[in-house]
């Protein structure tokens, strides 16, 4: 692999190098520590230090979500004292030299097979002992075995630990019965590794011409080949939302998954719809751009500072037909037997989205699923009461455990026989399915989601 091209002074770049590193380390702490999300650690750590390059933002994210991302090999080589506080869920007693991590985020480098080598990694490479240590980065194609390989000379004065690709995840994850029986860990696992895609949704029905759009604002983006609104394109450094495009509503950033549950649900225009759970609304906006703008949206969030967000999104995208409502998850008599179709987009573990926020598998904890499916029997069941006889509801997480998934599908039918699950066939493969499916990375190069579909038949 090779370096970055563009060259520095060595004191400049010994000084780049020292302060990246201090607020990588800075969000790495506040990730594990305070299970932080890491893009809102990036967030506030890029706000405190706004003298940073588009340089410097870039070699510190990258390095931020390579560290999260193998985690579970790199904190063999982090300092005792903060493997020590992350595991005991506490904060580290001690304050640790940034020099001290340089092991940790030389190895992130050395895993995530870049197609070029900041500077900066290699001044880190360069404080470590021995001072003749050689280090292969792994190309794109590396199987993990290959990849464990390339970490073992920073075990140094250690030789030839052994590795295991599921320490890549949480050993409660592996425990719990995945939403498929058959689910192999290991592939699973390959998977949540790999850096995913950019996956854009169009909001104009000329998709030509909107790939062209993006293309000359130096964005490449192709059609998926069966869902034709869906756009992937490789993960960029530009500034999206700045493109002309996307500030006239002409597309919205939403994981191939994600737009698998819209399609799902299925809303003709003229139709009435309740987004029970709609969150920053990416489903909603969906939702209100396959009713051609015409019927109506309602989208509810026990947060109201999200539906704020909506409301921005969809001024943009110029949708009249969403409105809003605060809904604290309690039955709702007025609204009882109301609309044609409700969508209940539950709150979950969000284990389904682990590839692309990394941090969240070491900040989520099995104590916590209690909560998480009391808190979706009670909002599925209170939401289906305002679905209108012959009306369509649709259950979704990004959960790939099945508690979280077909236990609550199958308590809510056994408890509630007005309905009763609604075949379909799932957009992303054009497979059918009995109402119920599970969407795996594997499937799609997409997150994992959860959609059960069903009907109200009295």
């Amino acid at each position: 692999m090779k370096s970055s091209n563009r060259k520095m002074p060595l004191h400049r770049l010994q000084t780049q190098a020292a302060v990246c590193a201090e607020i990588v380390l800075q969000a790495v702490s506040q990730s594990l520590l305070a299970g932080k999300p890491a893009d809102r650690c990036l967030k506030d750590a890029f706000y405190a230090n706004r003298q940073l390059g588009s340089r410097d933002r870039r070699l510190i994210g990258e390095t931020l979500f390579s560290v999260l991302r193998w985690w579970g090999w790199l904190r063999r080589l982090a300092p005792r004292p903060f493997v020590d506080a992350w595991e005991k869920r506490r904060d580290c007693p001690e304050e640790i030299p940034a020099a001290h991590w340089y092991r940790v985020l030389v190895g992130a480098w050395l895993l995530e097979s870049p197609e070029e080598v900041p500077q900066a990694v290699h001044v880190w490479a360069g404080a470590l002992e021995p001072a003749d240590l050689e280090l292969n980065f792994t190309s794109r194609d590396a199987s993990w075995q290959e990849k464990w390989r390339s970490l073992i000379p920073l075990f140094y004065p250690a030789k030839n630990p052994k590795g295991d690709l599921l320490e890549l995840v949480p050993d409660w994850a592996l425990e719990l019965p995945a939403a498929e029986e058959k689910i192999d860990w290991t592939e699973l696992t390959g998977w949540l590794q790999k850096r995913p895609p950019l996956w854009l949704r169009a909001q104009i029905s000329d998709v030509a011409w909107l790939c062209r759009s993006l293309q000359e604002q130096g964005l490449q983006a192709h059609p998926h080949d069966k869902m034709q609104y869906a756009l992937r394109s490789k993960a960029t450094s530009l500034n999206l939302r700045a493109m002309p495009a996307f500030r006239h509503g002409d597309f919205e950033i939403q994981d191939l998954a994600s737009q698998c549950v819209g399609l799902v649900c299925d809303p003709q225009p003229g139709e009435q719809w309740w987004d029970a759970c709609a969150g920053g609304g990416g489903k909603t906006l969906h939702l209100a751009w396959l009713m051609q703008g015409k019927g109506s949206v309602v989208a509810s969030d026990i947060r109201l500072h999200k539906l704020d967000e909506l409301k921005l999104r969809a001024r943009r995208a110029q949708f009249p037909n969403i409105r809003y409502k605060e809904w604290k998850g309690k039955e709702m008599p007025k609204w009882n037997a109301r609309f044609d179709g409700v969508l209940v987009d539950t709150p979950c573990s969000c284990s389904g989205t682990w590839r692309r926020n990394p941090g969240a598998r070491w900040s989520s904890y099995p104590e916590e699923l209690p909560e998480f499916t009391r808190l979706q029997k009670q909002l599925l069941s209170n939401a289906a009461l305002a679905v209108k006889p012959g009306g369509t509801l649709v259950y979704s997480t990004c959960s790939m455990f099945r508690v979280e998934n077909q236990d609550i599908v199958e308590a809510f039918l056994a408890e509630n026989p007005q309905f009763e699950l609604y075949p379909f066939v799932c957009p992303l493969d054009e497979r059918p399915c009995n109402g119920m499916r599970q969407i795996w990375p594997e499937h799609g190069d997409c997150d994992a989601m959860f959609t059960a579909k069903m009907k109200r038949i009295s």
